[in-house]
């Protein structure tokens, strides 16, 4: 039974992942009495038999961050609305909506407005940090040239999932994966950045990541500010391949 006591967690997905790929650590979090949330990506979605002149496909086209961060404040607000307070979990992508959401709506934030609950914590797993506002992720207004649609290759499903066995990260990928995200997801500029955020913020670096480099992932710690910085021995999928581990510093992030 969750408990009003405890912090809600919003969990956040990475590009193309659907939230069940959280399910692991949801599961744990919940036997622990914590009250979770799995809001889905408003960026990414199943275009299967749908065409460009589709509502669907015309929907997805325009979605970006910030509409992400409208699906998972659609979930989280009424609970701080409530006074509850809540620790906000990202994964790779995910932490570009996390930020957006949590901007604004931190416990401090809220304060200031005379208002209880509010964000207390966040956690960035393998995930980035916007280094000036307005800019992209490399700092400057280049776009990297993409379809319409990000379509998603089966090459990144060994990139993804390298800690798991060939038959399950084929189960996995067919599971937990979209295979479409907007091109619009990737061309966002904020006008704020992690560094902004003003709450603890804990970066999880995942040491044998083929996706998002470890080099690259410390740049983001540092750029986004966060400390601590945890390292865990696995691929992109922390969630997914270590989620006892996870839970853990989910727990600790609560706590702080």
């Amino acid at each position: 039974m969750a408990s009003d006591a405890k912090p809600v967690v919003v969990l956040i997905p990475g590009a193309f992942h659907k939230p069940s790929v959280w399910s692991p650590v949801a599961e744990r979090l919940r036997n622990r009495g914590y009250t979770v949330l799995t809001p889905p990506l408003a960026v990414t979605g199943d275009l299967s038999g749908q065409t460009p002149q589709s509502q669907a496909w015309k929907d997805l086209a325009g979605a970006d961050a910030l509409d992400d961060a409208k699906v998972v404040l659609s979930e989280l607000e009424p609970f701080l609305a409530d006074g509850r307070e809540a620790v906000v979990v990202s994964h790779s992508y995910g932490s570009v909506a996390s930020t957006a959401a949590v901007y604004g709506n931190t416990v401090v934030d809220r304060a200031a407005k005379g208002l209880k609950g509010g964000v207390k914590s966040v956690v960035n797993i393998a995930g980035f940090a916007y280094p000036v506002r307005e800019k992209g992720i490399m700092g400057d207004t280049s776009e990297p040239p993409l379809e319409a649609y990000h379509v998603l290759k089966d090459e990144a499903r060994d990139i993804w999932f390298s800690d798991l066995t060939p038959a399950a990260r084929e189960e996995t990928w067919a599971t937990h994966i979209y295979k479409t995200q907007s091109r619009k997801s990737f061309l966002y500029f904020p006008k704020f950045v992690e560094a902004d955020i003003n709450v603890p913020k804990t970066y999880v670096l995942c040491e044998n990541d083929q996706a998002v480099p470890p080099a690259f992932e410390e740049h983001m710690a540092k750029t986004g500010q966060y400390d601590p910085v945890l390292r865990l021995p696995c691929g992109h999928e922390a969630p997914f391949v270590l989620p006892d581990e996870v839970v853990n510093i989910i727990v600790q992030a609560a706590d702080r």
